[in-house]
């Protein structure tokens, strides 16, 4: 096994642990165990537990916002909305360990929760420039409402995310849908488009 391809072993091993125990209760023996290795050879990729999970979470939101950025040209605003919703959960489906790893609760150790909120505002970053492609009257500064937006739309996306992690036999398509009724209303109401 080359070195490339070991590393890659680790941090998918590393992912499925610190996403099922957190970063607090992960251990870098269980996951040296997991990618098959011994704990001298992960340490010699990765020195500390703090160094594992930073550029783990780099690659989780990487891969977030990758995944937003591949977004088709909406015909209006509601489109742009449901096919954002859309993308989240999406994503949510088929990365279940990054979903958790940047929107669990935080780690205890202050450089890693430094990681871990930037992790998390890198993720509203990219939402709030989703925002700004759907016509909105408000009486806030347009950069301003568009982070206002995506960290209230966020919140309310991960809480559904997070009871739907428990509930997974309900389809995504149902997970989006509901999710846009609840949320969409709200925000039509300060669109410049008029209703039909």
């Amino acid at each position: 096994m080359t070195r490339s391809e070991r590393r890659e072993r680790i941090l998918a091993a590393a992912a499925g642990v610190f996403a099922e125990r957190g970063y607090d209760a992960a251990g870098m023996r269980e996951v040296a165990a997991r990618a098959g290795i011994s704990t001298p050879v992960l340490y010699d990729h990765f020195p500390a537990k703090a160094q594992l999970y930073a550029g783990l979470l780099q690659s989780e939101v990487d891969r977030l916002q990758a995944a937003w950025g591949e977004l088709p040209e909406p015909r209006d605003a509601e489109e742009l909305f449901v096919a954002t919703v859309d993308a989240i959960f999406g994503w949510i489906e088929r990365n279940q360990q990054g979903w958790r790893m940047i929107f669990a609760e935080a780690p205890s150790d202050p450089e890693v929760a430094e990681v871990h909120r930037r992790g998390q505002a890198r993720a509203t970053e990219k939402l709030a420039e989703l925002f700004a492609a759907v016509p909105l009257s408000t009486g806030l500064d347009r950069s301003r409402a568009n982070e206002l937006f995506a960290e209230t739309y966020k919140s309310a996306v991960n809480a559904i995310a997070g009871w739907w992690w428990h509930n997974r036999d309900l389809p995504r398509a149902h997970v989006v849908a509901l999710t846009t009724d609840l949320l969409w209303h709200g925000l039509r109401r300060l669109t410049l488009q008029e209703d039909p």
